[in-house]
């Protein structure tokens, strides 16, 4: 019986983790394209038989502004999934995945480093459903 609530704790313990990088991320980004200074697309693909969605891609683009807190919101879920940094001259590129039974997401920024300022930033969520 103890073996039994360890591995369903261990469970729950780990769903909890992988859904933290979709709230700390998800949430920066509904933070900054609710305070205006940002352009911000969302387009959904469905089945056409059943209505049922199949994928939903949101593109965040801030203008004047930093765009520390969603650098930040990656580094600190880096460990919930796979994680790489891509650096190119000035511009850097972060690239976070998560699997589970029901989706898989890939959120992706990428971004102008210059000297400790990071700016010019635009961040793209892919949801991708599993039937």
């Amino acid at each position: 019986m103890r073996l039994k609530t360890f591995i369903c704790t261990l469970v729950m313990l780990f769903a909890t983790l992988t859904l933290s990088a979709q709230n700390a991320i998800d949430k920066a980004v509904d933070e900054y394209s609710s305070i205006g200074k940002s352009t911000f697309t969302s387009a959904v693909e469905r089945d056409p038989k059943t209505r049922k969605v199949l994928k939903v891609v949101k593109v965040l683009q801030p203008t004047d502004l930093t765009i520390n807190k969603l650098r930040r919101a990656f580094l600190d879920e880096q460990e919930n999934g796979q994680f790489s940094i891509m650096t190119n001259d000035e511009e850097e590129t972060m690239t976070l995945t998560i699997e589970n039974e029901k989706e898989n997401r890939v959120y992706m920024m990428q971004y102008v480093n210059r000297r400790a300022s990071f700016t010019d930033g635009k961040v793209t969520i892919i949801i991708r459903y599993k039937q």
